[in-house]
């Protein structure tokens, strides 16, 4: 029966926007709201009600009539969406038109309050209280979507059907229930929640910590155990002069390599000048010309390059190795009990260097 009645209801639709009670920007957009408005009925009369309500939004958005909201309010109750359906009528039933506007605006008003009538008994009402929150704040999705806080704990109105209820408490899986409501019909649903696992404190015992967790819903937090930072702490000091101790090692070794290298070479420019009587009494000798002479020079100062190099290495290796035995020692002896005895020390000798130490 209503299907019949939306015939004429259409052609009513676009041959009523040209008139002076409806408000148009231009031509242009009375003539496409008439096209959508024709299109929209169209497909309502054919039971594709998502497409007809999409087409009647897009003409009462270009031009406003009671009719285009009529006939979406009517869509949505076929697709079930009672709550919006109420809330289109509404709009239709509040609006006061004028003693002028064309008597199908005032048909499609009263038809609306009849309508309005039939519908409002049909929308459910659902509570959703949660047990156990002690003043947390827990994220809720009815059917996918965040449900406000001001909605929680008090009867709101739904549609009629299935719905899906997702309770995310911190730290914890999601929990899901479902839940069926008729037509009118009131229920209640009650979701115990539990408690959250603990945040852990920070490392100065503070508890400051706790809550401080961002993971997603259902994962819990890392749990560091007991002294976990203060052993953190020690192996990277621990670490850092063992590495310490190593670089300077090598740096003890290399430079005494380079200061070793350097006296051979300085003795190999003294026996050079003194076989050819470089620096004989009275003069140079006979046999130190001037190619004897340059190698002499250029060995002088290969020697002194290399001694230099070698004192720089020395210096540096023994200053971290020194720090690093520092810092293993000063780690080694702070532990309690078995660590107390533990002590280690760099030693050289004219046959090597190391390090040396017990446990």
């Amino acid at each position: 029966m209503l299907l019949r009645r939306c015939v004429p209801f259409a052609a009513a639709l676009f041959l009523l926007l040209p008139t002076g009670e409806v408000r148009a920007q231009s031509d242009q957009d009375r003539a496409a709201a008439r096209s959508l408005a024709t299109q929209g009925a169209e497909a309502f009369t054919s039971g594709r009600f998502e497409e007809a309500i999409d087409l009647l939004g897009r003409a009462e958005a270009l031009v406003h009539a009671p009719t285009h909201l009529l006939l979406m309010a009517r869509a949505q109750t076929r697709l079930g969406r009672l709550v919006a359906a109420k809330e289109t009528y509404l709009r239709i039933v509040r609006e006061e038109l004028p003693s002028t506007a064309p008597s199908p605006f005032k048909k499609a008003q009263q038809d609306a309050r009849e309508e309005l009538a039939a519908v409002d008994p049909r929308i459910a009402s659902l509570r959703i209280a949660l047990e156990g929150t002690a003043g947390r704040k827990i994220l809720v999705k009815l059917d996918g979507q965040p449900v406000a806080d001001a909605l929680l704990g008090v009867h709101r109105p739904i549609d009629p059907g299935n719905h899906v209820v997702i309770v995310y408490p911190p730290g914890l899986s999601p929990m899901e229930q479902a839940i069926t409501l008729g037509d009118g019909e009131r229920k209640e649903l009650k979701i115990p929640v539990p408690e959250s696992p603990a945040m852990a404190p920070l490392p100065d015992g503070s508890g400051e910590g706790q809550g401080t967790w961002s993971g997603g819903p259902g994962e819990a937090p890392p749990a560091d155990p007991p002294g976990g930072a203060e052993r953190k702490t020690n192996v990277l000091m621990l670490g850092g002069g063992i590495a310490a101790a190593a670089l300077g090692i090598g740096g003890v070794v290399v430079g005494s390599v380079f200061l070793a290298k350097g006296g051979a070479t300085q003795q190999e420019a003294n026996d050079l000048s003194e076989t050819n009587r470089c620096e004989s009494p009275g003069g140079v000798g006979a046999e130190c010309g001037p190619l004897i002479q340059n190698r002499i020079k250029r060995l002088d100062a290969d020697a002194a390059s290399q001694q230099t190099t070698g004192a720089i290495n020395l210096i540096t290796g023994g200053v971290l190795l020194i720090g690093g035995a520092t810092l293993i020692v000063l780690e080694l002896t702070s532990r309690p009990e078995p660590s107390r005895s533990a002590w280690i020390a760099p030693y050289v000798t004219p046959t090597g260097l190391g390090v040396r130490g017990a446990f």
